[in-house]
């Protein structure tokens, strides 16, 4: 069973000339709200200036000025839900939030806090987790992954030459140790499946081999490196390496910027280099240095998750043994603000143990996932039986008693969900970029201000940029400009085929290979078809003639047979991409409702399609619970008649869990998720990708002896 965690968020912020605290919790147990608790915060950075020689002193200061009187409500507030945490025996998670208006407060050392009434340090236990929550202007969802598809990068800048030794010897810089430093993150790694090194010799640590190796989708990097921080500049730098391998100065944002144009940011940084939270000192409420000014808050503010960094000149030998610590406590469970507490309590004797700092946007504040049926009140998680949902599932889609289907989070390999995204930016969508995408909305402002007929060009030409932004590295020249104009239709069959041939866990690969006759897909493309057709099978192509005034035309005026596993229908419930059936495309927020209203009007779903998914297992993969395109369909499915026979068969939706971005506590919305799920037609959650669950399904067909189905 998964730990449970109280999430306590502290809030500083400043009124007039008085610092105010706000507090507010979320109870694991409880779906209550509780209003969060405000009072006034007497923080006076002279004193704790005076005290920066004493980390113990310190603390205790610190405690005193943030949680004030005994009487205060928000030093009672958080007496009330530590006790609390500690008689539930769950974790207590402190989230601390600098806000704009007392941005000097960054410089506080937060790590050193005390509790108010024990005086145990927070930030070394293994019981309460503390982290800074960083404000970030990245709206793109904060993806976890399953821990067998991680990858890391140890990325070790250890220069040698006259400009690393002229450094060495102006700044006091100890030499960096490659092949120590390499050896400890390599051994504490060893349950990540894709490590790989930068640095070296032969293959020095520069900045663009280091941008170059992140395009390669890295979740965890780990980079050692000297560093600096000027707080009177306001201006944060590494040393990182030229191509001969000496020593080269790289300015903060040189690296911040590449990286947050990256498709997809690492999920988790660690800096192993000094002053990369800044440079350690309490600074005087006159000065008010800008909160980006640090490397680890100009990362937080370009889109990486969470970023730990070091306050001041931390030694060597702290991070030596700290560090192999914390990567081999992330392994465990993935929580990564519980594996730095774990690896700060090693060296709590050593004066610098305060240094380590964790910026962090993961509510959760877990890295990776392990796939499987749980949450919420199914069968997979009230009785802990994996195996017998997978036992009746498998029992339905052996005998050909299943309809898979297809949603547009599919398509993630094949050309990126960033379409609608650049889309709203290329077109000067005036909504905020937090709505950026919903396609539908997006789609509806291009359809109002250029018409239907140019907006679906727009939507078309963007895709061919992202597949080929995506595949540029193997597509043929001969199909790319300038030698020709792209089109759509090319383009996909390539990326399809390249996709079937080289990827064993490729989600159309893996759909089509199941004994279906009937397939159902809200996507506009023929990815299926195409791996069907690699199947030796004859896919029937059915479209919704949804805009037509009088009754829709039918699977038997489209030339449609009866189907079977060897010639299965594809219906295309909102369109497809093609010379003549651009009109059935459902995209705009207008087309979603004219589309339910001509549903109520015409039964749009063919008889041939509606009366398998009523007389057997459904699978929803690719969906996001808020998509148009699942609401939409969800609500068909709930109401088409028969829709009692699939009490008699197991259903499974696929749902990766959910972002941060979308949603603030995730562990109560993952049990809304199964419990909508399960209220509505006992419909189990499976909890990954689409992939994950595709090859886990093929596994237990082949266990279960059924393998001749596929």
């Amino acid at each position: 069973m998964d730990a449970k965690y109280y999430t306590l968020s502290v809030t500083v912020f400043q009124v007039g000339d008085t610092y105010q605290i706000e507090l507010s919790y979320v109870d694991p147990d409880s779906d209550a709200q509780v209003a969060p608790v405000r009072g006034g915060a007497d923080f006076k950075l002279t004193d704790l200036l005076a005290l920066q020689a004493t980390p113990d002193d310190y603390g205790k200061e610190l405690s005193r000025q943030l949680f004030g009187a005994i009487e205060g409500n928000v030093r009672v507030r958080f007496l009330e839900v530590s006790a609390a945490a500690q008689k539930s025996n769950c974790f207590l998670r402190i989230s601390v939030c600098i806000d704009p208006s007392a941005r000097e407060l960054h410089a506080v050392r937060w790590e050193l806090l005390r509790h108010p009434d024990t005086n145990a340090a927070l930030a070394s236990s293994e019981t309460s987790l503390l982290s800074r929550f960083m404000v970030s202007r990245d709206h793109r969802p904060v993806k976890v992954r399953a821990r067998k598809a991680l990858t890391a990068l140890v990325a070790v800048s250890a220069p040698v030459g006259p400009t690393a030794d002229k450094m060495a010897e102006k700044m006091g810089l100890a030499p960096v140790n490659f092949a120590g430093e390499v050896t400890r993150a390599t051994r504490a790694l060893e349950g990540i499946k894709d490590v790989r090194t930068l640095g070296g010799p032969g293959n020095p640590c520069t900045l663009d081999r280091l941008i170059a190796e992140l395009r390669r989708d890295v979740d965890v990097l780990y980079l050692v490196s000297h560093g600096m921080f000027s707080s009177n500049e306001e201006k944060s730098a590494l040393i990182l390496q030229d191509d001969t391998g000496d020593a080269k100065r790289v300015a903060g944002e040189e690296l911040c910027i590449p990286m947050g144009e990256l498709p997809i940011v690492p999920r988790l940084i660690v800096l192993a280099c000094c002053q990369s939270a800044g440079d350690g000192e309490t600074i005087d409420a006159t000065r008010r240095p800008a909160v980006q000014a640090t490397l680890a808050a100009r990362l937080a503010d370009n889109g990486v998750p969470a970023v730990i960094a070091m306050q001041g000149l931390i030694s060597m030998v702290t991070v030596e043994r700290m560090m192999p610590v914390f990567f081999t406590e992330l392994l465990v469970d993935g929580q990564i603000d519980r594996a730095l507490a774990v690896a700060r309590g090693r060296v709590r004797d050593r004066d610098d143990a305060w240094m380590p700092t964790l910026s962090m946007r993961l509510t959760t504040g877990r890295l990776w996932y392990t796939p499987g049926f749980r949450g919420g009140s199914g069968a997979g998680d009230k009785d802990g039986n994996q195996d017998q949902v997978w036992k009746l599932l498998v029992s339905s889609v052996s005998q050909g008693k299943v309809v898979p289907i297809l949603g547009p989070r599919l398509l993630e390999s094949v050309h990126g969900l960033e379409t609608s995204r650049r889309l709203a930016e290329s077109s000067g969508f005036p909504f905020p970029t937090s709505e950026w995408d919903d396609l539908p909305r997006v789609t509806q402002y291009l359809a109002v201000n250029r018409q239907r007929f140019n907006m679906v060009i727009s939507y078309r030409d963007q895709l061919i940029q992202d597949l080929i932004a995506q595949h540029k590295d193997w597509l043929p020249a001969s199909e790319l400009p300038p030698q020709k104009q792209p089109a759509l239709g090319t383009l996909l069959k390539l990326v399809g085929e390249h996709l079937g041939a080289g990827r064993a866990d490729y989600a159309f690969k893996l759909i089509a290979a199941l004994p279906a006759s009937v397939y159902l897909t809200t996507t506009f493309d023929g990815l299926l078809e195409q791996e069907l057709e690699a199947n030796n099978k004859t896919p029937q192509k059915v479209l919704t003639r949804w805009r037509h005034k009088e009754r829709p035309v039918d699977e038997a005026s489209q030339s449609v047979s009866a189907p079977s596993q060897k010639a299965p229908i594809v219906y295309h419930a909102f369109g497809a991409f093609g010379p003549d059936t651009e009109a059935s495309l459902v995209l705009t927020e207008d087309n979603h409702f004219d589309y339910l209203i001509a549903n109520a009007a015409y039964n749009l779903m063919p008889d041939a399609v509606a009366a398998p998914l009523c007389a057997g297992s459904i699978l929803l993969l690719g969906f996001r619970l808020t998509d148009w395109h699942f609401r939409v369909l969800f609500r068909l499915l709930m109401n088409l008649e028969g829709r009692a026979g699939r009490g008699d068969f197991c259903h499974v939706a696929v749902q990766l869990d959910p972002d941060t971005q979308t949603m603030a506590d995730v562990e109560r919305g993952k049990k809304y998720l199964a419990d909508y799920f399960q209220d509505a037609d006992k419909i189990q959650i499976y909890w990954g990708t689409a992939e994950e669950f595709l090859t886990a399904l093929h596994a237990e067909i082949a266990k279960q002896g059924s393998g001749g189905a596929w």
